[in-house]
């Protein structure tokens, strides 16, 4: 009913970065698509270092992941 575009970052994170109801769109447009490319390559140089600087500022929200106890804990 949903979907999304994900972002991935050498296969260790996933960014979310767009949610859409199918009844709302059918998809995304080109430039629409294009602009999500540069976007996931823009993901894909970040360091841990700016990726933990997101979080902090909220730009981005940690989903956690119950496997990992350090993940954890900054998501209480």
């Amino acid at each position: 009913m949903h979907r999304s575009i994900v972002l991935a970052k050498a296969g260790e994170y996933w960014v979310f970065a767009y949610l859409f109801a199918k009844k709302d769109r059918a998809n995304i447009d080109d430039d629409e698509f294009l602009a999500f490319r540069k976007l996931a390559e823009l993901y894909r140089r970040k360091t841990q270092a700016e990726l933990d600087a997101e979080i902090g500022t909220g730009a981005l929200l940690e989903i956690c992941n119950d496997d990992q106890a350090q993940v954890q804990e900054r998501c209480l």
